[in-house]
Protein backbone atom coordinates (compact mmCIF):
# COMPACT_ATOMS: atom_id res chain seq x y z
CA UNK A 1 0.00 0.00 0.00
CA UNK A 2 1.52 3.32 -1.07
CA UNK A 3 1.24 6.67 0.16
CA UNK A 4 -0.16 9.70 -1.65
CA UNK A 5 -0.22 13.51 -1.35
CA UNK A 6 -3.74 13.35 -2.54
CA UNK A 7 -5.01 11.04 -0.65
CA UNK A 8 -8.40 11.51 1.28
CA UNK A 9 -7.24 12.18 4.37
CA UNK A 10 -5.18 14.99 3.24
CA UNK A 11 -8.05 16.24 1.50
CA UNK A 12 -10.60 16.22 3.91
CA UNK A 13 -7.69 17.83 6.56
CA UNK A 14 -8.61 20.75 4.40
CA UNK A 15 -12.12 21.04 5.57
CA UNK A 16 -13.43 23.81 7.61
CA UNK A 17 -15.96 25.47 9.01
CA UNK A 18 -16.91 28.91 9.24
CA UNK A 19 -20.30 31.54 9.47
CA UNK A 20 -22.34 28.45 9.34
CA UNK A 21 -20.99 26.72 6.04
CA UNK A 22 -17.87 24.11 5.21
CA UNK A 23 -14.47 24.66 2.97
CA UNK A 24 -12.78 21.89 1.48
CA UNK A 25 -9.87 21.70 -1.41
CA UNK A 26 -10.30 19.26 -3.61
CA UNK A 27 -7.22 18.69 -5.45
CA UNK A 28 -6.41 17.96 -9.17
CA UNK A 29 -5.71 14.22 -8.27
CA UNK A 30 -9.27 13.53 -7.58
CA UNK A 31 -10.62 15.18 -10.88
CA UNK A 32 -11.80 13.20 -14.14
CA UNK A 33 -11.85 15.91 -16.52
CA UNK A 34 -13.04 19.03 -16.02
CA UNK A 35 -15.05 17.67 -12.82
CA UNK A 36 -14.04 16.05 -9.36
CA UNK A 37 -14.84 12.63 -9.79
CA UNK A 38 -18.44 12.23 -7.80
CA UNK A 39 -17.31 9.87 -5.02
CA UNK A 40 -14.87 12.58 -3.52
CA UNK A 41 -17.93 15.48 -4.39
CA UNK A 42 -20.47 13.57 -2.46
CA UNK A 43 -17.81 12.49 0.66
CA UNK A 44 -17.12 16.15 0.61
CA UNK A 45 -20.85 16.95 0.81
CA UNK A 46 -21.54 14.28 3.87
CA UNK A 47 -18.13 15.52 5.67
CA UNK A 48 -19.14 19.05 5.41
CA UNK A 49 -22.72 18.10 6.88
CA UNK A 50 -21.50 16.03 9.61
CA UNK A 51 -19.27 18.36 10.49
CA UNK A 52 -22.06 21.15 10.68
CA UNK A 53 -24.54 19.29 12.34
CA UNK A 54 -22.90 16.56 14.41
CA UNK A 55 -25.21 13.60 15.32
CA UNK A 56 -24.38 9.74 16.38
CA UNK A 57 -27.17 8.33 14.40
CA UNK A 58 -25.61 6.72 11.50
CA UNK A 59 -26.04 7.53 7.96
CA UNK A 60 -29.27 5.20 6.22
CA UNK A 61 -29.48 6.88 2.93
CA UNK A 62 -28.34 9.60 0.56
CA UNK A 63 -29.62 10.85 -2.74
CA UNK A 64 -27.09 12.64 -4.90
CA UNK A 65 -27.51 14.78 -8.04
CA UNK A 66 -24.44 15.57 -9.82
CA UNK A 67 -25.52 19.01 -11.23
CA UNK A 68 -22.32 20.14 -12.30
CA UNK A 69 -18.84 20.56 -12.19
CA UNK A 70 -17.06 21.31 -9.12
CA UNK A 71 -13.17 21.42 -7.80
CA UNK A 72 -10.43 23.48 -6.42
CA UNK A 73 -11.56 25.44 -3.23
CA UNK A 74 -15.23 24.52 -2.87
CA UNK A 75 -17.54 25.54 -0.08
CA UNK A 76 -20.87 23.27 1.12
CA UNK A 77 -23.87 24.38 2.77
CA UNK A 78 -26.86 22.79 4.31
CA UNK A 79 -29.92 22.88 6.26
CA UNK A 80 -31.68 20.80 8.33
CA UNK A 81 -34.91 19.55 6.43
CA UNK A 82 -36.55 17.38 9.00
CA UNK A 83 -34.96 16.52 12.70
CA UNK A 84 -37.12 13.98 15.02
CA UNK A 85 -36.51 11.15 17.42
CA UNK A 86 -35.85 8.65 15.10
CA UNK A 87 -34.22 11.02 12.23
CA UNK A 88 -32.26 13.93 10.78
CA UNK A 89 -32.64 15.03 7.45
CA UNK A 90 -29.92 17.81 6.18
CA UNK A 91 -29.96 18.93 2.59
CA UNK A 92 -26.24 19.88 1.52
CA UNK A 93 -24.83 21.47 -1.62
CA UNK A 94 -21.48 21.72 -3.17
CA UNK A 95 -20.05 24.90 -5.26
CA UNK A 96 -16.96 26.20 -6.25
CA UNK A 97 -15.54 28.91 -8.86
CA UNK A 98 -16.93 26.43 -11.64
CA UNK A 99 -20.63 27.26 -9.96
CA UNK A 100 -23.27 24.82 -8.08
CA UNK A 101 -21.93 21.23 -8.61
CA UNK A 102 -23.19 18.83 -6.14
CA UNK A 103 -26.82 18.52 -4.51
CA UNK A 104 -27.20 15.86 -1.73
CA UNK A 105 -29.97 14.93 0.77
CA UNK A 106 -28.53 12.93 3.74
CA UNK A 107 -30.69 10.86 6.07
CA UNK A 108 -29.15 9.75 9.51
CA UNK A 109 -31.28 7.04 11.86
CA UNK A 110 -30.17 4.91 14.25
CA UNK A 111 -30.76 0.92 14.20
CA UNK A 112 -34.07 -0.02 15.95
CA UNK A 113 -35.37 -3.42 17.26
CA UNK A 114 -37.85 -5.54 14.66
CA UNK A 115 -38.64 -8.90 14.29
CA UNK A 116 -37.89 -8.75 10.57
CA UNK A 117 -34.50 -10.21 9.21
CA UNK A 118 -33.93 -11.06 5.53
CA UNK A 119 -31.28 -11.19 3.33
CA UNK A 120 -31.01 -11.55 -0.28
CA UNK A 121 -28.29 -9.64 -1.27
CA UNK A 122 -25.72 -12.46 -1.39
CA UNK A 123 -21.84 -11.48 -2.44
CA UNK A 124 -21.18 -13.22 -6.04
CA UNK A 125 -18.58 -15.62 -6.08
CA UNK A 126 -15.35 -13.79 -6.52
CA UNK A 127 -11.29 -14.79 -6.49
CA UNK A 128 -9.95 -13.32 -4.05
CA UNK A 129 -8.13 -10.34 -4.74
CA UNK A 130 -4.46 -11.23 -4.17
CA UNK A 131 -5.18 -13.46 -6.79
CA UNK A 132 -6.44 -11.13 -9.46
CA UNK A 133 -3.75 -8.56 -11.16
CA UNK A 134 -4.33 -4.85 -10.81
CA UNK A 135 -5.57 -2.05 -13.13
CA UNK A 136 -2.26 -1.32 -15.36
CA UNK A 137 -1.66 2.44 -15.87
CA UNK A 138 -3.19 3.67 -19.25
CA UNK A 139 -3.78 6.86 -21.05
CA UNK A 140 -7.43 7.23 -20.67
CA UNK A 141 -7.63 6.29 -17.27
CA UNK A 142 -9.02 9.25 -14.59
CA UNK A 143 -7.23 10.80 -11.92
CA UNK A 144 -9.09 9.91 -9.19
CA UNK A 145 -8.89 6.07 -9.79
CA UNK A 146 -5.13 6.28 -8.88
CA UNK A 147 -6.36 6.69 -5.09
CA UNK A 148 -7.51 3.26 -5.44
CA UNK A 149 -6.04 -0.63 -5.50
CA UNK A 150 -8.61 -2.01 -8.08
CA UNK A 151 -8.65 -5.42 -9.04
CA UNK A 152 -11.09 -6.60 -11.84
CA UNK A 153 -12.79 -10.46 -11.61
CA UNK A 154 -13.62 -10.11 -15.29
CA UNK A 155 -10.01 -8.95 -16.67
CA UNK A 156 -6.68 -6.88 -15.49
CA UNK A 157 -7.06 -3.82 -18.05
CA UNK A 158 -8.19 -0.62 -17.91
CA UNK A 159 -12.05 -0.46 -19.74
CA UNK A 160 -12.48 -4.19 -19.63
CA UNK A 161 -15.44 -5.54 -21.64
CA UNK A 162 -18.60 -7.45 -20.40
CA UNK A 163 -21.47 -8.40 -23.08
CA UNK A 164 -23.75 -7.79 -20.34
CA UNK A 165 -23.03 -4.38 -19.01
CA UNK A 166 -21.59 -5.70 -15.23
CA UNK A 167 -18.80 -4.29 -13.39
CA UNK A 168 -17.80 -6.67 -10.45
CA UNK A 169 -14.19 -5.58 -8.41
CA UNK A 170 -12.19 -5.63 -5.67
CA UNK A 171 -11.35 -2.07 -4.47
CA UNK A 172 -9.33 -0.07 -2.13
CA UNK A 173 -7.89 2.62 -1.20
CA UNK A 174 -4.20 3.07 -2.35
CA UNK A 175 -3.67 4.75 1.02
CA UNK A 176 -5.94 3.67 3.61
CA UNK A 177 -7.70 6.19 5.06
CA UNK A 178 -8.63 6.85 9.41
CA UNK A 179 -12.05 9.42 8.73
CA UNK A 180 -15.44 8.47 9.47
CA UNK A 181 -15.81 4.97 7.62
CA UNK A 182 -19.00 6.09 5.92
CA UNK A 183 -17.11 9.11 4.53
CA UNK A 184 -14.59 6.68 3.11
CA UNK A 185 -17.32 4.71 1.41
CA UNK A 186 -18.74 7.35 -0.30
CA UNK A 187 -15.31 8.11 -1.51
CA UNK A 188 -14.92 4.84 -3.12
CA UNK A 189 -18.68 3.53 -3.77
CA UNK A 190 -18.65 5.15 -6.73
CA UNK A 191 -15.12 4.46 -8.04
CA UNK A 192 -16.16 1.79 -10.84
CA UNK A 193 -16.67 2.61 -14.77
CA UNK A 194 -20.37 2.89 -15.15
CA UNK A 195 -21.37 -0.31 -16.34
CA UNK A 196 -23.12 1.14 -19.80
CA UNK A 197 -19.28 1.13 -20.67
CA UNK A 198 -18.42 -2.07 -20.76
CA UNK A 199 -20.98 -2.38 -23.78
CA UNK A 200 -19.63 0.64 -26.36
CA UNK A 201 -17.94 -0.04 -29.61
CA UNK A 202 -16.66 3.00 -29.33
CA UNK A 203 -15.42 5.71 -26.86
CA UNK A 204 -17.35 8.78 -25.93
CA UNK A 205 -17.86 10.94 -22.96
CA UNK A 206 -20.29 9.84 -20.33
CA UNK A 207 -21.75 11.95 -17.20
CA UNK A 208 -23.12 10.55 -13.92
CA UNK A 209 -26.49 12.38 -13.30
CA UNK A 210 -27.25 10.90 -9.80
CA UNK A 211 -26.98 8.39 -7.25
CA UNK A 212 -28.79 6.63 -4.26
CA UNK A 213 -26.91 4.93 -1.56
CA UNK A 214 -28.60 3.12 0.79
CA UNK A 215 -26.15 1.95 3.99
CA UNK A 216 -27.53 -1.49 5.25
CA UNK A 217 -25.06 -1.54 8.36
CA UNK A 218 -24.61 1.33 11.17
CA UNK A 219 -20.76 0.29 11.71
CA UNK A 220 -19.31 -0.60 8.07
CA UNK A 221 -16.19 -2.49 8.29
CA UNK A 222 -13.92 -4.76 6.25
CA UNK A 223 -10.49 -7.50 6.03
CA UNK A 224 -7.45 -5.57 5.17
CA UNK A 225 -8.95 -3.11 3.09
CA UNK A 226 -10.78 -4.89 0.59
CA UNK A 227 -14.50 -4.35 -0.61
CA UNK A 228 -16.28 -5.69 -3.67
CA UNK A 229 -18.26 -3.59 -6.23
CA UNK A 230 -20.54 -4.34 -8.42
CA UNK A 231 -22.64 -2.58 -11.23
CA UNK A 232 -24.77 -4.00 -13.31
CA UNK A 233 -26.90 -1.77 -16.25
CA UNK A 234 -30.33 -3.17 -16.65
CA UNK A 235 -31.33 -0.23 -19.43
CA UNK A 236 -29.22 1.80 -21.96
CA UNK A 237 -31.14 3.52 -24.68
CA UNK A 238 -31.45 6.82 -26.26
CA UNK A 239 -28.54 8.26 -24.50
CA UNK A 240 -29.38 7.24 -20.69
CA UNK A 241 -28.51 4.33 -18.88
CA UNK A 242 -29.34 2.96 -15.13
CA UNK A 243 -27.41 0.67 -12.90
CA UNK A 244 -27.48 -1.07 -9.87
CA UNK A 245 -25.05 -1.19 -7.39
CA UNK A 246 -23.59 -3.37 -4.80
CA UNK A 247 -20.88 -2.81 -2.20
CA UNK A 248 -19.93 -6.34 0.09
CA UNK A 249 -16.64 -6.43 2.56
CA UNK A 250 -14.65 -9.32 2.75
CA UNK A 251 -16.39 -11.87 4.56
CA UNK A 252 -19.46 -11.29 1.99
CA UNK A 253 -21.86 -9.03 4.38
CA UNK A 254 -23.99 -6.32 2.37
CA UNK A 255 -22.97 -2.69 3.11
CA UNK A 256 -24.34 -0.59 0.44
CA UNK A 257 -26.75 -0.81 -2.02
CA UNK A 258 -27.14 2.10 -4.49
CA UNK A 259 -28.76 2.94 -8.29
CA UNK A 260 -27.44 5.34 -10.62
CA UNK A 261 -28.62 7.23 -14.13
CA UNK A 262 -26.04 7.81 -16.42
CA UNK A 263 -25.92 10.19 -19.63
CA UNK A 264 -24.20 9.05 -22.32
CA UNK A 265 -22.97 11.22 -25.52
CA UNK A 266 -21.92 8.54 -27.58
Amino acid sequence: MTTSPGALDALLATLRTEEGVAKAHIDEGWMQGRTAYGGISSAVALAGAMALHPTEAPLRYAQISFVGPVGGDCTVETRVLRQSKSSLFIDAGVSSDMGFGTAAVFAFSPDRPSHVDHDRLTMPDAPAPETLAPVPEHHARPAFTRHFDMRPTTGPRFGWKSDVGEYLTWVRFAQEPQCHPTVALLAMGDALPPAAMALFSQFGPISSMNWTVNMLTAAPATDDGWWLLSAKTGYARHGLSVQDMMLWNRAGQPILSGSQAIAIYV
